[in-house]
Order: structure tokens, then C-alpha cells, then sequence
């Protein structure tokens, strides 16, 4: 299966394709309580919350997203759906720091099927004989080399919402394989078609270093 490029979608491409019901979800919440929840820094008009290794600031009233290192850099419909939707429904759970796979999440099984199923095959094409290169992906991404698989990496998706990578090379006998694992808690920080969102845009960061906001 080719890289999926999370904004592929034209219809949905940008963050200013959010649809404005969001936004107000968002405006309806405390803002120290939204960022005391999900671990953004508030600063009387902007979330500042980091996204996979990459600060970004969310304006409410203004319902615009930009990112820190780059502002000039065009932001992507996929990380603004994760960033406002986490800002606005996240519960504030501690992670459990248990990792579960998406389908294992309350509803997942049903949700994470055909259009919406988590696309390991990208990274068994593009790191099934280069574990080293996961490796060096996850650690550019702020991550770490973890124990498991023949190769494991645990990555910062949000600040309350750990992802982590399995992957067991290709050999002789059998193909290569690979798990997506997210925190346990993780449905009490976004909805599935966000969690959905996170493991695009964790997929596509990992396999291509593309950027998408």
C-alpha cells in the first residue's frame, strides 16, 4: 500500500476547512480548563500544544492554527482536526501507559475497518528491512527506542496520548509487521475519527518526513 498523504483529501485539505462547529466547541469550553486537560499552555489568546514532537499555537477567536518553528508553513486539515478537537473534548486523564491497539478501543473494532483501517503497510514497505531507520525517524521525532518486536519506538503524540511503533522485520520465512499502538486512555482525548487522524499523521511523518502543517 503507497503512503497515504494525510491531506490528500481536497475537500479537507487545510486547517481553514475545519468546520466552524468545532471551533465553537472550543470557545464553549474554559480555556484554562481545556488546556489544564490535554497539557497546552494557555496564553489569554493562544493554545500553544505540542503535536508529534511540533508546537503548535491554536487561536480560538480567530480559528486560525500556525506553527511555532514555521508560522509561514501552511497547516493541514488532519493536525488541526487533532489539536482543536483534543483541545475541546479531552477529559484530562492521566495516560495509563498501557499500550492497546486502535480496535481495541470502546467502538474501534467496528470504526478502524476499510477506509478508516490504520495503514501498517506503509511502514512495513518503507521500514521492514531498515529497522534503524524507524529508529532514527521516531528519535528526530522526539521518541525513543523501546524494548519489543524486533524493533519498538514510543513517540509523543500528545502530551496526554503516547503512540507507539511495533515492528518485526521481514526475514525469509515471513513478510514484515507492524502494530500502531495507542494509550489506553486515549478515546478520553479524542474522538476515534481523531485517533484516526493521529495515526495518519503519525504514519505519514515516520515513512515520508513530510511535514503537512
Amino acid at each position: 500500500m503507497a503512503t497515504a498523504d494525510p491531506e490528500e483529501n481536497t475537500l479537507f485539505r487545510w486547517a481553514e476547512d475545519l468546520p466552524l462547529a468545532l471551533w465553537d466547541d472550543l470557545r464553549g469550553r474554559d480555556p484554562l480548563a481545556a488546556a489544564a486537560a490535554c497539557g497546552a499552555r494557555w496564553d489569554g489568546a493562544c493554545f500553544v500544544l505540542p503535536l508529534l514532537g511540533r508546537d503548535y499555537c491554536v487561536e480560538p477567536a480567530a480559528m486560525k492554527l500556525t506553527s511555532v518553528e514555521a508560522p509561514e508553513r501552511r497547516v493541514g486539515y488532519q493536525v488541526a482536526l487533532i489539536l482543536v478537537k483534543t483541545l475541546a473534548f479531552s477529559t484530562g486523564a492521566s495516560p495509563s501507559g498501557q499500550m492497546v491497539t486502535p480496535r481495541e478501543l470502546v467502538g474501534g473494532e467496528l470504526f478502524f475497518n476499510g477506509p478508516h483501517a490504520v495503514n501498517t503497510p506503509a511502514l512495513e514497505q518503507r521500514f521492514g528491512a531498515d529497522g534503524q531507520g524507524l529508529i532514527a525517524r521516531a528519535l528526530a521525532m522526539g521518541g525513543q527506542s523501546i524494548d519489543g518486536a524486533d524493533v519498538a519506538v514510543r513517540l509523543p503524540g500528545l502530551p496526554m496520548l503516547p503512540l507507539w511503533v511495533l515492528l518485526w522485520l521481514a526475514d525469509d520465512e515471513f513478510p514484515a509487521r507492524a502494530v500502531v499502538g495507542v494509550d489506553s486512555r486515549a478515546a478520553q482525548h479524542l474522538p476515534l475519527d481523531g485517533v484516526w487522524a493521529l495515526t495518519n499523521l503519525l504514519i505519514h511523518r515516520l515513512t515520508t518526513g513530510g511535514g503537512n502543517g
